[in-house]
């Protein structure tokens, strides 16, 4: 496989996930490719476990590694923002993010960048450790703020890659030209929703991409409860990532009565099962303060 010599930075963001850090690390640097890899940034959510300690143990002496220990936690949308900083700073023409729990297998680098000839935004398959896959082909409607899941329907038609207009920060090969045309992800969404709008404006630049040919192997598995926390960010930051896309879209009032009629049946639906008190009152400050475009971390 003839592949371009492009020196890639990677961007691994981590809370509290020591063990799992030290994996994605391992899987990064035996990589197939890993000589490309110029520069790997750790980017630390002032973790409160033996992460700093993992670090300065198995790594510091290792020019690749640059570990950087936030202040505070500033979620996955700050890390991200921070660390894509960083690493489009540092000249590298690709940049690849990452979480902590997953470990790419050792020629995922080498299988994106070869279709480099087809995207500047390239997404490897998710697959879970019971070798369920990620259904993760998602068509993005900037009205309503749905994604719209089509279970991987490419793959299954037997095509190895499929166009898409969100983006993933679990895995997602960007190149940093389309950095220098989208700018960095909205820091101040904390976490869910920033990296869909990323893709989606990084979709008006380039083919942004989903492949089987490279795999992720995911170690936590989503386990489908809604939690007052998940429920107050996926709503808060539904308002404001429609906010944030007004510019790029003409909004008929039909549009803003869609959009409300969609959130509030989503937000109703969020809030059903156990502990629903304690859900109401999260969806609630989710719709008050994404209504006044409060932003950052929501302190209860």
């Amino acid at each position: 496989m003839s592949l371009p010599r492009s020196d890639v930075a990677v961007v691994l963001v981590t809370f509290n996930r020591a063990a799992l850090l030290r994996e994605c690390l391992e899987g990064i640097l035996a990589q197939t490719l890993s000589n490309r890899i110029s520069a790997i940034y750790v980017i630390d959510n002032a973790s409160s476990d033996n992460t700093q300690d993992l670090m300065r143990e198995s790594y510091a002496l290792n020019p690749q590694v640059k570990y950087i220990r936030m202040p505070e936690n500033v979620g996955g949308a700050g890390g991200f923002h921070h660390g894509i900083r960083e690493a489009h700073r540092s000249g590298a023409p690709w940049i690849w993010t990452l979480d902590d729990d997953v470990e790419p297998e050792p020629d995922c680098l080498e299988r994106m960048l070869s279709l480099e000839p087809v995207s500047d935004c390239i997404h490897p398959l998710v697959v879970y450790q019971d070798g369920s896959e990620h259904q993760w082909e998602h068509l993005f409607d900037p009205i309503t703020t749905l994604q719209t899941g089509l279970r991987n329907r490419s793959f299954a038609n037997g095509k190895d890659w499929c166009s898409m207009n969100v983006a993933c920060f679990e895995g997602m090969l960007i190149k940093s030209s389309i950095v220098d045309k989208i700018g960095y992800p909205l820091a101040d969404f904390f976490v869910f929703g920033d990296d869909g709008h990323y893709g989606y404006m990084a979709s008006m630049q380039t083919n942004v991409i989903y492949t089987n040919r490279a795999r992720l192997i995911k170690k936590i598995k989503p386990n489908g409860n809604n939690t007052p926390f998940k429920i107050y960010y996926d709503i808060r930051n539904r308002l404001l990532l429609r906010q944030r896309l007004k510019p790029y879209h003409e909004r008929a009032s039909f549009h803003s009565k869609l959009f409300w009629v969609f959130i509030l049946i989503h937000s109703w639906r969020m809030t059903k099962g156990p502990n629903r008190a304690s859900k109401l009152r999260a969806a609630w400050h989710a719709l008050r303060d994404g209504g006044r475009q409060v932003t950052g971390r929501h302190r209860y």
